[in-house]
């Protein structure tokens, strides 16, 4: 029988596998639309020695490139790059079976047969893809924005050189910032899961204040705030979680954001302030 501590280690590293595999295909597709972009661009502005000219026609081209780049980037694959990575958020789900089953055992229930989420937290679950898709997305086209932004600003003597060299550079930060957004938006699909499996297992613990503890990797990549809670060993209610402050996300939010950004601890119910009870 697999242990907690082995679960969150598998866990994570299918996440790991999950987001490389994201981010290696995702730098395909923009590399390949970066180059039509800047191939087409080439071709429409009046560019005199290597120098963007400053006329309204090139300024035109230039306002219309971001929407140019996100068209580049769908015909490349990006709409169904990220539609295929967040089908893949359920894959996670076996690993809170597992847990469940782990921590039914521990207090004589039979929980890892009682992930039956109703239709509510399936549109939950279904409203937490849709909220990724959108702004990865979003993420996409404001860094293209902003690269065009600043050629609009410095068009007139602009060299085109120049303009590429921003874009390469601004579409390689849209890659980690992508990648960002996907590692938290998985493991927020998990979290809320996870939330949603302990309000089902409630009603085996009539009259009890559930408790949780704060677990996942004791390694040099915690923040301040996840080494005070895995340091500290200590279980927590849900009210006092709600009251945490992870500053990154708002106040009450900590339960499914845990430690912020790209953060690989969760919240799990403690088992040790339970009452141990029989199998029904």
């Amino acid at each position: 029988m697999a242990d907690l501590t082995s679960i969150i280690d598998a866990h994570n590293a299918a996440q790991d596998r999950l987001l490389a595999a994201f981010e290696q295909h995702l730098r395909e597709i923009v590399l390949r639309a970066q180059g039509r972009v800047i191939a087409r661009l080439q071709a429409r502005l009046v560019i005199t020695d290597g120098v963007i000219e400053g006329t309204a026609g090139n300024m035109l081209i230039l306002r219309g490139s971001g929407k140019l780049f996100m068209q580049e980037m769908n015909t490349a694959g990006y709409q169904r790059l990220v539609n295929a990575f967040v089908g893949q958020f359920h894959q996670t789900l076996p690993f809170l079976q597992e847990t469940l089953q782990v921590l039914g055992d521990q207090v004589g229930q039979k929980w890892g047969a009682k992930l039956g989420f109703t239709q509510a937290d399936l549109s939950l679950l279904g409203a937490v893809q849709a909220n990724t898709v959108a702004q990865l997305e979003g993420a996409i086209q404001a860094v293209a924005g902003q690269a065009i932004t600043r050629g609009l600003f410095g068009v007139s003597g602009l060299k085109f050189g120049a303009l590429v060299e921003t874009l390469t550079d601004k579409l390689e930060q849209s890659i980690g910032k992508a990648t960002s957004i996907g590692n938290t938006a998985v493991s927020t699909f998990y979290r809320t899961a996870s939330e949603r499996a302990f309000d089902i297992i409630t009603k085996d613990l009539p009259e009890q204040v559930l408790r949780y503890l704060y677990l996942g990797p004791k390694d040099k990549l915690e923040r301040a705030f996840c080494k005070h809670l895995t340091d500290a060993n200590k279980s927590y209610t849900r009210a006092q979680i709600d009251k945490m402050n992870n500053h990154q996300f708002p106040v009450g939010s900590c339960f499914v954001t845990a430690g912020g950004w790209n953060c690989r601890h969760a919240f799990s119910l403690s088992t040790r302030d339970l009452e141990v009870q029989e199998a029904a």
